[in-house]
């Protein structure tokens, strides 16, 4: 019996560390997308990599009004995450990054419709 306890709470442990590190995934999702800017910005790398200049013309292409240490605050947030990474002097999109876009463009194709539910008895 008391070998089915021990069991039973690795289990819940275990279980508890999952939705743990599942809760702070979501957090962190959410500070990425929580700004229309930063969301602009790695959609942006994901069309290429770009050096700070290009990215700044591309949010005035976009006509956004967003200052230098804006931008490099969105930055500075992407790369902690690892959401993209800097070589030389350009920005690129990370695997992380990548997967978090797809994520979002498959979102943005679904319909709004509400499913039907049906009730058994």
């Amino acid at each position: 019996m008391e070998r089915g306890r021990e069991r039973f709470k690795s289990f819940y442990y275990c279980k508890v560390i999952t939705m743990t590190t599942d809760v702070e995934q979501m957090l962190e999702v959410s500070q990425i997308m929580g700004s229309g800017k930063r969301s602009v910005l790695l959609m942006m790398l994901n069309s290429k990599p770009m050096s700070y200049t290009l990215i700044d013309k591309g949010f005035r292409k976009f006509e956004i009004k967003i200052g230098s240490s804006e931008i490099y605050k969105h930055i500075d947030i992407l790369m902690k995450f690892k959401y993209i990474a800097k070589r030389g002097k350009t920005y690129l999109v990370t695997l992380k990054g990548k997967k978090l876009i797809e994520g979002i463009e498959q979102l943005i194709n679904v319909p709004p419709t509400v499913p039907r539910l049906e009730m058994v008895f």
